[in-house]
C-alpha cells in the first residue's frame, strides 16, 4: 500500500476550500462589527445565531443528501449555497441605520435580508465541514491520517490568515463600503473549482490485528466500514434519522460531547465576542482604523492556526491522540487566562496574544475532533455531522450569551468561557481513564 495514495487529491480539495473559506470568515468576522458601527445594533450577533443555528441542523440534514452525491458535486453545491449572503452584507457595509437614505437601508428591510442571507451562508457550512472531514477520512489510512489531517488543518488556519491579510488589504484600498461586494465575486470563481475535485483512490487494509476502539463499527473490517456511507445513502429517509439517533448515543459520545461543544464555544467567541475585546482596546480611533486592526489580528488567528495544525499533526504521532485532545484542553486554559489579563489591561498588544492563542486552541479542537471521529468510526459522514452539531450548538450558545451581555463588563464572558474549559477537561480525563480500563 502507498503511504501516499490520495495525497494529491487532498491538496487540491483543501486549497480551494482555504481560499473559499477564507472569504465567508472574512464576512463572519467583520459583519457583527460594522453592523455595530452602522446603526444596526445586534445584527452581527443575529446574524451569527441565524448562521450557526442553521448550520447546527444542516449538519443533521447534509449526509442525508450528501451521501447521494459524488464529492466533487456535493462541494460545489454547498459552495455555492453561501453566495447570497454577501449581497445584504454590501448593503450593510454602506447603509447607516440612524440615517435612512434608500429603502434597502431601512432596518425593516435590510435586517430580515440579511438573516435570510445567513440562512444560506449557514446552509452552506453546515454540509461544507462534514463534507471536508468525510473526504479526508475517506482519503486516509492508518499509515498517513496525521499527515493528512495535519495538512487539512494547517490548510484550516491559512483560511484564517488569508482572511486577516485580504480583509486588511482590501480595506485598505477599495474601503469597507465595497469591501463585500469584491469577496463576493472572488468567491462566485472559488466555488467552480470545486468541480475538479476528485474521488478517494480505495485503499486496501492488509492489517488485521489494528486495534480499534470499542464502538458500533467493532468487529468489522476497515473496508466493511468504507461502505458505511454508502449503504446509509440507500435506506429511506426515516431510517437515516433513526441511525442518527442511535449514534447519539453511542458511548463514546457520552465523553465526547464536551469536547465537541468546546470547539464551537471557542469558535463563538472568536467570532462573536473577541471584536468586543479588540475594540475596547483601541478607544477613540476611526471605525476603519477599527477595522483594520482588527482584520490585522486575524492574521495572527491565521498564523497560529497553521502552527496548530503542524504541531498536532506531529505530537499526534508520538503521544497519540487521546493525551493530545488533552494538550487542547490547557491550550484553552492559557487562552481563559489571557483572556482575563485583556478584560482588565484593554490593551492592543495582549489581543495579539490573545488571538494567537484563540488561533492555537480553535485549530487544536478541530484537529483532535475530527481525528478521534476518524479512528473510531472512519469516513461515518453521519458521526462529523453530529460532531459539528454539537460544534455549532457550542457557537449558537456563545452567541446567544453575547447578546444577553451586550454592554456588560468583559468579564461575564470569561466566566463562562472558564466554567466550560473546566467541564471539557473533566470529560477529557474520564474519556482517557474508560480507553486505559479496555
Amino acid at each position: 500500500m502507498k503511504k501516499y495514495t490520495n495525497l494529491g487529491k487532498v491538496l487540491y480539495m483543501n486549497l480551494v476550500l482555504t481560499f473559499h473559506l477564507s472569504q465567508c470568515l472574512a464576512l463572519a468576522s467583520l459583519l457583527p462589527q460594522i453592523a455595530e458601527q452602522n446603526n444596526y445594533p445586534s445584527l452581527g450577533e443575529l446574524g451569527l445565531i441565524c448562521i450557526y443555528t442553521v448550520n447546527l441542523i444542516f449538519n443533521l440534514i447534509a449526509p442525508l443528501y450528501l451521501t447521494k452525491m459524488k464529492y466533487r458535486y456535493g462541494f460545489v453545491f454547498q459552495a455555492v449555497l453561501v453566495l447570497p449572503c454577501f449581497i445584504p452584507a454590501f448593503y450593510v457595509s454602506r447603509c447607516d441605520g440612524d440615517n435612512v437614505v434608500d429603502l434597502i437601508c431601512n432596518p425593516l428591510m435590510l435586517i430580515p435580508l440579511t438573516l435570510i442571507g445567513c440562512v444560506f451562508l449557514g446552509a452552506g457550512l453546515g454540509g461544507y465541514f462534514v463534507l471536508q472531514n468525510t473526504y479526508v477520512s475517506d482519503c486516509t489510512s492508518e499509515k498517513n491520517k496525521e499527515l493528512y489531517f495535519g495538512i487539512t488543518y494547517m490548510l484550516l488556519g491559512c483560511a484564517y490568515l488569508l482572511n486577516g491579510v485580504t480583509s486588511d488589504q482590501l480595506l485598505k484600498y477599495i474601503g469597507r463600503e465595497s469591501f463585500f461586494f469584491y469577496s463576493g465575486l472572488l468567491e462566485c470563481g472559488l466555488s467552480i473549482l470545486f468541480i475538479f475535485v476528485q474521488q478517494p483512490d480505495k485503499i486496501q487494509i492488509y492489517e488485521a490485528d489494528q486495534k480499534m476502539i470499542q464502538n458500533d463499527s467493532f468487529g468489522k473490517s476497515e473496508a466493511q466500514i468504507a461502505n458505511v456511507n454508502e449503504e446509509f445513502a440507500k435506506i429511506g429517509f426515516k431510517a437515516q434519522l433513526k441511525q442518527i439517533i442511535l449514534k447519539f448515543q453511542l458511548k463514546e459520545m457520552k465523553f465526547l460531547f464536551s469536547l465537541f461543544i468546546s470547539t464551537g464555544v471557542v469558535i463563538g467567541f472568536e467570532f462573536g465576542i473577541f471584536h468586543k475585546f479588540i475594540s475596547s482596546s483601541i478607544p477613540g480611533e476611526d471605525e476603519i482604523t477599527v477595522n483594520m486592526k482588527t482584520a490585522r489580528i486575524f492574521l495572527y488567528v491565521g498564523v497560529a492556526q497553521i502552527f496548530s495544525g503542524v504541531c498536532n499533526g506531529l505530537s499526534r504521532s508520538f503521544v497519540g491522540i487521546i493525551q493530545n485532545s488533552i494538550f487542547y484542553g490547557n491550550a484553552f486554559q492559557c487562552m481563559n487566562i489571557i483572556a482575563i489579563l485583556s478584560a482588565f489591561q484593554q490593551n492592543y498588544n495582549i489581543n495579539i496574544i490573545l488571538g494567537l492563542l484563540i488561533g492555537f486552541t480553535d485549530n487544536s479542537g478541530q484537529f483532535n475532533s475530527a481525528v478521534i471521529i476518524s479512528d473510531i468510526w472512519n469516513e461515518d459522514m453521519a458521526i462529523f455531522g453530529l460532531y459539528l452539531f454539537c460544534q455549532n450548538f457550542g457557537v449558537m450558545f456563545i452567541n446567544l450569551v453575547a447578546i444577553f451581555l451586550d454592554g456588560q463588563s468583559l468579564v461575564y464572558y470569561l466566566i463562562l468561557l472558564i466554567i466550560l474549559q473546566c467541564a471539557t477537561s473533566y470529560s477529557q480525563q474520564q474519556f482517557k481513564r474508560s480507553q486505559q480500563k479496555e
